[in-house]
């Protein structure tokens, strides 16, 4: 081979190499960014959502330096809904997160059209300090929501025997599943947790483990426990609540389901089945329901999703906002027999219960007028808008409408001092609407109290128990009193 040929060969091969090797460093720098995202997406959501601290991380101090660096994203301000089809509009859709306590890049991680942008910005020369930051952070465990970076350790060691089982932790943390559902049913229930956390830690994207390690922890294991009564609880710490045994499992489903959001923030299964299954169906928890559910409906998700948000949002008070996506609902979903069915009888529902607080701020803004002629005036209106709630429930029908229009009647009868006609109607009332059961006997019971009639027994413990409600061993002094206000408001 001739000299020239020889250089021209050699050159080549330098160039392939220097090729290679450029190749290598960009795929090693894609690898890392997407780890980086992975971890910005999981300390967005905490930031928004849960705000959980712990001292021996440095999540929030390094989300803290990505805000700092960030100018790409300046000006960019996330849509009041998100932007998949079936979401809400206008009124009925959650509102965005606040800028004034939301740093701009949880702003913009609320909507997941703007993920592009903060892939973008993950991968960007403008967060290479914080980005390797993170690596270091990251391979010394001082992060939380690091959970996909140990591809950067098994870079570094080698061809080991870290190295290999590295490649296959999809199959073990399925193997480890298959033994979860062993001991589930050989009812050693005792001996599941610590391996479905072990699964979800060796793959963070295992959304089925969490959902259906959730519901064992929330359902199959309670399902035969009592309740326990509150004298007889304690405060756990770690949950910021008061648990018995049954209420504990509660809580680790809870914070089961947290760990899944963070490592799977786009996935709605997860948002609704802590809003639904765990919130409102268990701990009857609405706010924290119409929070979670909220976010769920933010992610692509089936249609049957917005309308349990709509429904804890009337458990929740929140009778504009779902009578707004009840509405939006009905005109989008007109061809189904689902929308037709259940969507007007949920708007005329919410549309009565909006006249019914209409009517009692009138009534309030009529006591405390000083003008006689101003106070008839709103006394009028609240008349008005009370009889208007009663023709819509009159025109909902069913033995639900009959109930919601006898509360009215009853409510009437009280303000003539007609105590024990007005509990006669609410005691037929609760006996056709098991719905309404809770609402009603308390009605009952406070109407009782105002006109001196006897309570009976059972009603006499039910007002022991609702003064201890919410109190336990142990509970912060502040937590404590913030209770006590509240259930002397509720009695």
């Amino acid at each position: 081979m001739k000299r020239y040929q020889k250089l021209a060969l050699a050159g080549a091969m330098v160039l392939i190499l220097l090729l290679v090797a450029g190749q290598g460093r960009r795929v090693r720098h894609l690898r890392e960014s997407e780890a980086f995202y992975r971890w910005m997406l999981a300390a967005a959501v905490n930031e928004r959502l849960f705000q959980d601290e712990s001292g021996q991380f440095k999540d929030k101090e390094l989300f803290e330096q990505c805000n700092a660096a960030s100018q790409s994203l300046a000006g960019l301000v996330p849509a009041v809904t998100a932007a998949h089809k079936e979401e809400p509009k206008t009124e009925g859709a959650p509102p965005a997160a606040d800028p004034g306590t939301v740093s701009q890049i949880g702003q913009a991680s609320q909507e997941y059209k703007n993920d592009p942008r903060i892939w973008a910005l993950a991968r960007s020369s403008e967060l290479a300090s914080p980005r390797a930051a993170f690596q270091t952070l990251a391979r010394s465990r001082q992060l939380r929501f690091a959970q996909d970076i140990q591809y950067a350790e098994a870079q570094e060691s080698g061809v080991g025997l870290f190295n290999l089982f590295f490649g296959f932790r999809k199959v073990a943390a399925n193997f480890i599943w298959i033994q979860v559902d062993r001991f589930w049913h050989q009812g050693e229930n005792y001996r599941m947790i610590a391996l479905m956390k072990t699964c979800t830690a060796l793959d963070p994207h295992f959304v089925e483990a969490y959902l259906i390690g959730s519901w064992h922890l929330a359902y199959n294991v309670t399902a035969k426990m009592m309740e326990t009564p509150w004298p007889q609880r304690k405060w756990d710490a770690k949950h910021g609540a008061c648990v018995g045994e049954k209420e504990k499992y509660y809580h680790v489903a809870i914070a089961f389901l947290k760990d899944g959001i963070r490592n799977n923030p786009r996935n709605y299964k997860l948002y609704f089945d802590l809003g639904f299954a765990v919130y409102k169906q268990k701990l009857k928890d609405y706010p924290n329901a119409v929070k979670y559910l909220s976010e769920a409906i933010r992610q692509p998700h089936d249609r049957w999703v917005p309308r349990q948000l709509f429904i804890c949002q009337e458990l929740n008070g929140q009778y504009a906002e779902a009578l707004a996506g009840w509405e939006d609902y009905a005109s989008r979903f007109k061809e189904t027999t689902t929308g037709q069915d259940v969507a007007p009888r949920f708007i005329k529902r919410n549309q009565g219960h909006l006249l019914e607080q209409k009517a009692e701020a009138a009534f309030k803004a009529a006591a405390a007028a000083s003008d006689p002629a101003e106070s008839d005036r709103l006394r009028q209106e609240a008349l008005k808008f009370r009889s208007q709630a009663k023709e819509i429930f009159l025109v909902l029908g069913s033995t639900e409408g009959d109930a919601l229009r006898m509360r009215i009647e009853a409510t009437e009868l009280a303000e003539q001092k007609r105590y024990m006609e007005a509990v006669a109607i609410l005691d037929k009332a609760r006996w056709d609407s098991a719905e309404l059961w809770d609402d009603l006997s308390h009605r009952i019971m406070t109407y009782k109290k105002e006109g001196n009639l006897p309570l009976s027994l059972s009603e006499q413990k039910e007002i022991e128990r609702e003064k201890d409600a919410g109190l336990c061993t142990g509970m912060p002094d502040e937590e404590r009193q913030r209770v006590l206000q509240e259930n002397a408001q509720r009695l």
